[in-house]
C-alpha cells in the first residue's frame, strides 16, 4: 500500500517574519531535514532488496536456518513449564490483581517529595504525587524514574571488605569498634529529622559530621537556606536560577497558577488575566527549563552574571557597582548601541522590580557564587519581599568536604563513613589520594561507585521503597518513609547504620530499629507517642504543623570582582547539573538515560554546549553541517574521520564533530552540539558522565571488570566532566581553549525524529499590544489562525449529519453519532505552563511498560516513547513595521542570537477522523465508543501502514523483542533466538500488570490510560452497588443502567502524564460533563457533545488560547493545545521582539 502524501498549504513568499526550527538541520534547511519530514522509519526505509543488509529473501533463509539449527541443537523449543506459588497464608488485605496504594516520600537534597505509592503483591510499580500533602505537586522525572532504581540489575547485593564478600555480624564489630572521636560521618543536603537526632547523638561523643553534594553550590550563610512563595510572586529576577530544572526552588504548580493570572482551573470569564499574572526576567548562560519559560531572557558567560546582579542591585539603591561600556559591550553582543541596550534593560528590569515591591522576588542560582546569593538577598530586602523567608537547618551544623580533606590530611580524623548519594572520588577533585589517608573507611550506597572501590567497606543500601524514615520538603514538613517491600538484597537504611554505631543491633526478623527511631522522632517533635499519632501520620505521609520557622533574610552586598572578559580564544567553561542524571547518580537508569536531554535532545551522552557565534568563530558550525547526511549511505561537505572504536555497525545515526577542551591545565576530548540562545564565548559541559568506558574513549574513567562502578546502562556513556574541574572552579572555570579535531562521534539525538510538517504548530501570543496584530484581547481571538489555518480552507465533512439533508453547521442534528452518551475522553495541553521536563514523558513509560532500546537504536529513531517532547526555537529574522514584514531590514544580531523557546508535548491525538484506522487491513487500530483511538495488538500484523497515515507522526514499532532481549548488549537484537534474554530480571517486576506487554512487529501508542479509565468505571458502578445494598436493595434490583449513575466522578480520573506533571499543564476528562475541567478549557467541544449536553456552543466558557494540531488535514483531534502567552515589559528594549514566536507564521 503506497503512503498517503500530504500537500500542505503553500506558505505566502513574503509573510513570514518569525523562523522557528527543531534544530540546526531544519534552520539551515538541510536535505536531510527534508527527507525526515516524508520518513517515519529513518532508518533502512528507502532501501531496496539489494542494499538492505537483510532483504525479506535473505530474512526468510536465515530463519529456516535457525529453525533447523534449533531442532537439531536444542531439546525443546517449548516455554519451560514452571509452577504458580500461592501464598503459605495470604494477607488479609491483598487481592490478587488489586492494586494497593501507600503515602510515603522521596528523600531529596532539594527538598522530599510527598508520594503515593502503587504496588501489586508487594511490588512497587507507579509512583505518584500526594495530592493531600501540603507541599503536594507534581513529580519530576528523576522523581518517576527512582522506582527503576529498586529493581536495576546493578545494585549491590553483598557486603564487601576489602572487595571480598563479609558478613553482617562482620560489619557490626568493625563499626561499632571505631574511635568515634576520630570518625567522620559525610551525609547528603537532604533534611531528615530522625537522621538528624541519631547524628547529633554520635557528634556528642565526638563524631564529625559532614555534608557533601556535588553540586549542591555554597551557601548563602552557615545553615541558612530560603523558603520561596511563588503565589505571592508577581514579578521574578533568576540569576542564573534553573528553579523549574535543576534548581527546583518552591512549588511549581504555584508558579504555573500565577503563570495563568490566577486563572488554572479555566472558570473565570476571561482566560488570562495580564494584571495577575507573574513576570520572570532570567540572566543565564545556556538554554534551561527556567529560560524557556522566561518572559526576558539575558544570555551572559557565567562569571558575568554577578555584574548583571550588581548593576541591577545598585538601581534598586543597593550598592554602587556599575559595569564600564567594555563590559556592558560584551553583555549584548550584536546590538549597534550596546552600552545603552544594556543600560536600558537593567533600568527597566530595576523599575518594575521596585513597582513590584513586596511581591517582587530574586532568585541566585545554586552553582553561583556566595557573592550573587549575597547581592539578591540584599535586594530581596531592600524590596521588603515576601516571596522569600529564611530558614535554619540542622544542616549548619555539619562541615564541607573541604573540612574533611583539612582533618584527613592533619590526622585528627582517622575513620570515614560515607551516607551521602554523591561520588566523591569520581566527582571531587582529588580526594582519592585524601581518602587514602584514612586508616578505615565505609561506604554504603546503592551501586559499588568508585568511592565504594576506594573505602574498606562498602555496604549495600536499601533502596528509599525498602526503607524506614523520615524527611523535610522544602518547606519543612516532615514527611514519612515507609517500606513498600523487604529489602531484595538485604541491603542496610541510613538509619539503621547509625543505630549501629551508636551501639544498637542489626535489622532481623520483624525487628526494625529504623521504624523505631522514626516513631521516637515523631513522638519528640508532637508530643504524642500514641499508636493513633502514628498511623495518622502513616496513612497522610505527614505530620502536620512541622514547617520550618521562618525569618528575614537579608545580607550585605560584597565588593564585586570579575575575570577577564571570554572571547573565542579563552572561553569560559561551565560545569553544568545535567537535566537527566544530576550528578552522576542516575548513571545506571536506562528511563533518564534514554530520556532526551529537555534542550539539546541528546540521550545516552553529554557533549558540550556552545553558541553558534562562537562555533563559526572556532570553526565548529561548518563541521557540524557537514555531518548532516544527505542520503542514508552518503555525506556532504568537508570529510571528518571516523573513528572505529565508536562505530556500532548497526545502522546509522547522527555524528558530532569532536574538540578538545583544556581548562585548568587539562584536556578532554568530548563531542560539541549547537546550542541555540546559548551565551557567546562560554561552553556548558554537563557533569556525571563518562564513569566507566571499555571502547578506547580518552575522557572517561577506563572500566575495570574486577572493580565494575556502572552496570550495563552506563558502560561507555558520556564523557567526565569532572576531570576538568577543580576544587576552586567547582562551577565554572576560566581560560578554555578549543581545539577543533578530524575525529567524530555518534551521538543519538532525537529533536528531527518524527518531524512534523506545518507552520506554528506551537503557538503563542503577547499581553502586549503588537504591529499588525493587536492588543491581547485582538490576539487571543486569533490564534486559531496562525500558522497555516489562516490561509487553510475549512474542511467540510464527507459525512452529512445524521438526520441532516445538508452539510449546513447551523443545522443541528437528529441524533448524535456517539455510541456512548456517557463518557466521551478528551485533553487538553497548556504551553503557558509546560516546561518541558520529561516528568510525563517517563511517568507514561512507568505506567505502560514502554521499553527502553538502547543508543543504537535512538540513533536509527526506533525510540518507543509513546510522548514526544518536541522543542521549538524561534526568532524574528525581519522587522514588523506598518503591520508588514520588511524584508529589507534584517533584525539585530542580539535578538536573533537569543531565540525564544517553545516545548510542546505530543503523542497521540486520538483523531475522531483517524487516517491510521482507515488504512490498517486486519482492524488492529480501530476507535471505540468513546472516542479512544484503541490498538488490539494480537490483530497487529506489523504492516506499519498506520504509521506512514499518521500526519503526527505519534506511533511507535516495535522493531525487535526489546522487552524480551537485552537491547544494550552489542547486537544482541540481531541475534534472535539465539540472544541474551532479560526475561525474569529484576527490572521486569516493575512493569504494570494491567497493560500488555508488547514483542516484535506490534505498533503501539498513547492509550489515554485506558486499563486506568478502565478501573474508575468499574470502581463507580461497584460503588453504586454498594451504595444500594446499604439502602437495603435486593440483590435484583441493583441494576445500575442510568447515565447520571454510571459516569465516572468529574476529573476523578488522571492519567500517568497528568498526574505527574508539576507544572499543571494538562488537563483531561470527560467531555459530556459540563463541569469537567477540560471542557471549560478547551471550549469548542464536538458538535455531537453540544447536542448531547443540551446547550449552545456559546454557553460554554472555554479558553481563547485553545487550537487544534494540523487543524487543515481535519482529522479532528481528541487532544488540544493552548498557546502559550508571554507577559514582557513593554519598557524593555527587547519587548517589541517578544511572544511573536508564532503570531506571525503564515
Amino acid at each position: 500500500m503506497s503512503k498517503r502524501v500530504w500537500n500542505p498549504p503553500v506558505t505566502p513568499s513574503n509573510g513570514d517574519t518569525t523562523t522557528a526550527w527543531r534544530s540546526v538541520g531544519e534552520k539551515e534547511g538541510t536535505e536531510s531535514f527534508r527527507n525526515l519530514l516524508d520518513k517515519e522509519f529513518p532508518q533502512g526505509d528507502s532501501l531496496n532488496e539489494e542494499e538492505q543488509k537483510v532483504s525479506r529473501r535473505n530474512f526468510t533463509k536465515l530463519m529456516g536456518a535457525s529453525s533447523a539449527l534449533a531442532g537439531i541443537g536444542l531439546v525443546s523449543c517449548r516455554r519451560p513449564e514452571t509452577y504458580i506459588v500461592p501464598y503459605k497464608k495470604a494477607p488479609e488485605w491483598i487481592i490478587p490483581g488489586t492494586p494497593l496504594y501507600y503515602a510515603s516520600t522521596r528523600p531529596s537534597a532539594t527538598g522530599a517529595v510527598p508520594l503515593v505509592i502503587t504496588t501489586y503483591e508487594g511490588r512497587p510499580t507507579k509512583l505518584e504525587p500526594n495530592h493531600d500533602h501540603p507541599d503536594a505537586s507534581g513529580t519530576c522525572a528523576q522523581t518517576q524514574a527512582s522506582v527503576l532504581d529498586l529493581y536495576s540489575p546493578s545494585r549491590s547485593r553483598k557486603i564487601l571488605k576489602g572487595g571480598k564478600e563479609a558478613t553482617k555480624s562482620e560489619l557490626k564489630s568493625s563499626l561499632q569498634s571505631l574511635d568515634l572521636a576520630k570518625t567522620a560521618l559525610v551525609f547528603g543536603n537532604d533534611d531528615s529529622p530522625t537522621r538528624n537526632r541519631l547524628a547529633k547523638g554520635l557528634a556528642s561523643k565526638g563524631a564529625t559530621l559532614i555534608s557533601y553534594e556535588a553540586t549542591s553550590g555554597e551557601p548563602l550563610a552557615f545553615g541558612v537556606s530560603q523558603i520561596v512563595d511563588f503565589e505571592k510572586a508577581s514579578r521574578i529576577l533568576s540569576l542564573d536560577c534553573d528553579f523549574l530544572g535543576t534548581d527546583p526552588t518552591g512549588n511549581p504548580k504555584a508558579f504555573s497558577k500565577k503563570r495563568q493570572g490566577g486563572n488554572e482551573n479555566y472558570d473565570q470569564d476571561h482566560d488570562v488575566d495580564a494584571e495577575k499574572m507573574n513576570r520572570l526576567y532570567q540572566v543565564e548562560t545556556q538554554f534551561s527549563l527556567t529560560g524557556g519559560m522566561a518572559d526576558h531572557r539575558l544570555r551572559v558567560a557565567p562569571s558575568r552574571v554577578e555584574a548583571v546582579a550588581g548593576a541591577i542591585a545598585s538601581a534598586l539603591g543597593v550598592g554602587s557597582y556599575n559595569p564600564g561600556d567594555k563590559e556592558k559591550a560584551a553583555l549584548f553582543p550584536g546590538a549597534e548601541n550596546a552600552v545603552a541596550e544594556f543600560d536600558s534593560w537593567v533600568k527597566e528590569c530595576a523599575a518594575d522590580l521596585k513597582n513590584a515591591g513586596a511581591s517582587a522576588l530574586i532568585l541566585a542560582g545554586s552553582r553561583q557564587s556566595k557573592g550573587v546569593k549575597q547581592i539578591a538577598a540584599a535586594m530581596n530586602a531592600k524590596l521588603g519581599s515576601t516571596a522569600v523567608r529564611a530558614v535554619q537547618t540542622d544542616l549548619g551544623q555539619y562541615g564541607s568536604l573541604a573540612d574533611l580533606t583539612a582533618t584527613l590530611e592533619s590526622g585528627a580524623i582517622e575513620n570515614v563513613i560515607f551516607l551521602t548519594p554523591s561520588n566523591p572520588v569520581f566527582d571531587a577533585d582529588g580526594f582519592a589520594e585524601v581518602l587514602g589517608k584514612a586508616k578505615a573507611s565505609v561506604h554504603w550506597g546503592l551501586r559499588t561507585d568508585a568511592t565504594a572501590w576506594a573505602c574498606d567497606w562498602h555496604v549495600p543500601a536499601a533502596h528509599y521503597l525498602e526503607s524506614w524514615g523520615d524527611a523535610r520538603t522544602q518547606t519543612g514538613v516532615i514527611s514519612l518513609i515507609q517500606p513498600m517491600i523487604l529489602p531484595l538484597y538485604g541491603g542496610l537504611s541510613e538509619l539503621d547504620l547509625l543505630h549501629l554505631l551508636g551501639g544498637g543491633d542489626l535489622p532481623q526478623g520483624e525487628f526494625f530499629p529504623a521504624m523505631g527511631e522514626v516513631k521516637t522522632t515523631l513522638a519528640e517533635t508532637t508530643g504524642k507517642a500514641d499508636d493513633e499519632a502514628w498511623r495518622n501520620a502513616l496513612t497522610n505521609g505527614f505530620v502536620e504543623g512541622t514547617s520550618y520557622k521562618t525569618g528575614e533574610l537579608s545580607a550585605v552586598p560584597p565588593e564585586i570582582k570579575l575575570p577577564p572578559l571570554p572571547s573565542p580564544n579563552s572561553l569560559e567553561v561551565v560545569f553544568a547539573t545535567d537535566d537527566s542524571l544530576l550528578d552522576g547518580r542516575f548513571i545506571d537508569n536506562a528511563w533518564l538515560q534514554e530520556a532526551p536531554d529537555p534542550v539539546t535532545k541528546i540521550t545516552w551522552d553529554n557533549a558540550a554546549q556552545i553558541s553558534p557565534v562562537t562555533a563559526k568563530a572556532l570553526g565548529i558550525y561548518d563541521k557540524v553541517i557537514a555531518l548532516e547526511p544527505k542520503t542514508p549511505l552518503m555525506r556532504i561537505g568537508t570529510e571528518v574521520k571516523v573513528s572505529k572504536r565508536y562505530e556500532t555497525g548497526e545502522g546509522e545515526g547522527n555524528h558530532s564533530p569532536m574538540i578538545d577542551l583544556t581548562v585548568n591545565g587539562r584536556e578532554i576530548r568530548v563531542p560539541v552540539l549547537i546550542a541555540y540562545g546559548h551565551a557567546d564565548n562560554a561552553i556548558t559541559l554537563p557533569v556525571g558522565y563518562g564513569q566507566a568506558a571499555d571502547d578506547g574513549r580518552s575522557g572517561a574513567v577506563k572500566y575495570d571488570k574486577s572493580k565494575p562502578v556502572v552496570g550495563l546502562v552506563g558502560l561507555n556513556t558520556g564523557f567526565n566532566a569532572f576531570e576538568l574541574r577543580t576544587i576552586g572552579t567547582p562551577y565554572f572555570a576560566s581560560g578554555g581553549v578549543v581545539q577543533t579535531t578530524d575525529e567524530k562521534y555518534p551521538v543519538a539525538l532525537t529533536q528531527e525524529h518524527n518531524s512534523m510538517y506545518g507552520r506554528a504548530l506551537a503557538r503563542e501570543v503577547s499581553t502586549n499590544k503588537l504591529e499588525g496584530k493587536g492588543d491581547f484581547a485582538n490576539q487571543m481571538k486569533n490564534v486559531k489562525k496562525q500558522g497555516m489555518d489562516s490561509h487553510a480552507p475549512d474542511n467540510i465533512s464527507l459525512y452529512k449529519p445524521e438526520g441532516s439533508e445538508t452539510w449546513s453547521k447551523t443545522e443541528l442534528a437528529q441524533k448524535t453519532h456517539l455510541a456512548d452518551e456517557i463518557h466521551q475522553w478528551g485533553m487538553a495541553i497548556d504551553l503557558n505552563t509546560c516546561t518541558g521536563c520529561n516528568a510525563c514523558l517517563v511517568a507514561c513509560q512507568a505506567e505502560n511498560n514502554i521499553p527502553v532500546v538502547g543508543k543504537t537504536q535512538v540513533a536509527m529513531g526506533r525510540e518507543m516513547h509513546w510522548i514526544r517532547m518536541d522543542r521549538y526555537f524561534a526568532s524574528q529574522e525581519h522587522p514588523v513595521e506598518h503591520g508588514h514584514v520588511n524584508h529589507s531590514k534584517e533584525n539585530p544580531e542580539w535578538v536573533t542570537q537569543n531565540p525564544e523557546s517553545i516545548p510542546q508535548p505530543v503523542a497521540c491525538v486520538q483523531c475522531e477522523m483517524a487516517p491510521c484506522e482507515t488504512v490498517c487491513p486486519v482492524n488492529a487500530t480501530v476507535h471505540t465508543e468513546e472516542g479512544i483511538n484503541s490498538m488490539a495488538y494480537n490483530r497487529c500484523i506489523g504492516t506499519r501502514y498506520c504509521a506512514n497515515n499518521c500526519p503526527y507522526k505519534a506511533r511507535r514499532f516495535n522493531f525487535f523483542d526489546y522487552n524480551k532481549r537485552n537491547p544494550l548488549i552489542k547486537g544482541n537484537l540481531y541475534k534472535g533466538p539465539f540472544g541474551e534474554k532479560q526475561v525474569g530480571q529484576t527490572p521486569s517486576k516493575q512493569r504494570n500488570p494491567n497493560v500488555t506487554v508488547r514483542m516484535r512487529g506490534v505498533m503501539e501508542k498513547c492509550t489515554y490510560c485506558v486499563q486506568r479509565l478502565e478501573s474508575a468505571k468499574i470502581k463507580q458502578k461497584q460503588q453504586q452497588k454498594v451504595n444500594k445494598y446499604a439502602a437495603g436493595k435486593k440483590s435484583h434490583e441493583v441494576a445500575v443502567d442510568r447515565v447520571e449513575v454510571l459516569r465516572v466522578k468529574t476529573d476523578s480520573v488522571k492519567v500517568a502524564c497528568q498526574d505527574a506533571c508539576a507544572s499543571n499543564a494538562i488537563s483531561f476528562g470527560n467531555l459530556l460533563d459540563n463541569t469537567s475541567k477540560v471542557v471549560r478549557a478547551k471550549g469548542n467541544v464536538l458538535d455531537s457533545v453540544k447536542i448531547i449536553q443540551g446547550r449552545k456552543y456559546e454557553e460554554i466558557q472555554g479558553s481563547d488560547r485553545n487550537y487544534d494540531l494540523l487543524q487543515y488535514v481535519n482529522t479532528r483531534p481528541r487532544t488540544s493545545y493552548l498557546a502559550r502567552v508571554k507577559n514582557p515589559n513593554e519598557k524593555m528594549p527587547d519587548a517589541k521582539f517578544l511572544g511573536q514566536a508564532t503570531i506571525n507564521i503564515h
